[in-house]
């Protein structure tokens, strides 16, 4: 039975194995040696050997001198052209510039994926905040406000259902510990409205973050952040934070939300 599970699971194997070397070299961030692919995956050199092959043949991996294997650029133009199909990082942009407040701070909009928030639109500021934000990027969804903002759509039995299935990671000594304090910010999160990641992402950095939410208004489809040096934070700038990324995030889900037909502005 487990072996029928197992193939009912996995029809393509080899595909599975090629997509699995793809994630652990983009998790690296470096070049990473075919040797070691082939331990972290438990995979045989020769199995890898072959994949490699025909993702360099194919352009998603690249072969460097030193005989070390990095993505290739078939992998920003698959990025590039699944950005490019989404409405809402334009959106983003178009919005922020809308703005004037804080508009020399970092500002994110980021997607769930797995236990991970990833950023599909950024901009960075000009202060040490001890991460530059980049598109692609991934952290764990329990540290950032991002991640948390988009929990907090969720229910908490969702929530322990999903971390049944996920590692929790913890980034700093101010990191969430475990699923029971997890729950206890979420509910602060849904009375206030917006996130905090206060120094669980970065020692040095503090963020407020609010859902982007679907038409129905129930499910988040992304999660906007705004993020300060944690040190020049006050009551007063966290509650004001708190409150223009919350009219932000309404913004953006405002415009995702399609005019119906035949009606008229007002």
């Amino acid at each position: 039975m487990t072996g029928q599970k197992q193939q009912e699971r996995d029809l393509a194997p080899a595909l599975t194995r090629g997509l699995k070397i793809l994630d652990l070299i983009a998790r690296q961030g470096q070049a990473v040696a075919m040797s070691e692919i082939a331990e972290q995956l438990d995979l045989a050199k020769s199995s890898v050997h072959g994949l490699l092959a025909t993702l360099v043949a194919a352009g998603y991996v690249e072969r460097l001198p030193s005989g070390g294997y990095r993505l290739g650029l078939r992998i920003v133009q698959l990025a590039n052209a699944r950005l490019d199909s989404a409405a809402l990082p334009a959106e983003f942009y178009a919005l922020w510039e809308q703005h004037t407040a804080f508009r020399e701070e970092a500002s994110i909009l980021a997607v769930l994926d797995g236990a991970d928030v990833v950023y599909v639109a950024c901009r960075n500021s000009r202060h040490a905040l001890g991460v530059t934000f980049r598109l692609g990027m991934r952290l764990p969804a329990c540290c950032t406000a991002t991640g948390k903002a988009l929990l907090s759509t969720m229910s908490d039995d969702e929530v322990r259902a999903f971390y049944a299935r996920h590692d929790m990671s913890v980034l700093t000594r101010r990191s969430v510990p475990g699923i029971d304090e997890l729950l206890v910010q979420l509910a602060e999160i849904r009375t206030r409205g917006s996130s905090i990641d206060d120094g669980e992402t970065r020692d040095h950095m503090w963020s407020a973050g609010a859902p982007v939410r679907t038409s129905d208004g129930r499910r988040a489809e992304a999660a906007v952040a705004i993020s300060f040096l944690r040190s020049d934070m006050t009551a007063n700038k966290a509650e004001m934070a708190g409150d223009f990324i919350r009219r932000f995030a309404a913004k953006l889900s405002e415009s995702q939300v399609a005019p119906a037909a035949g009606s008229r502005g007002a």
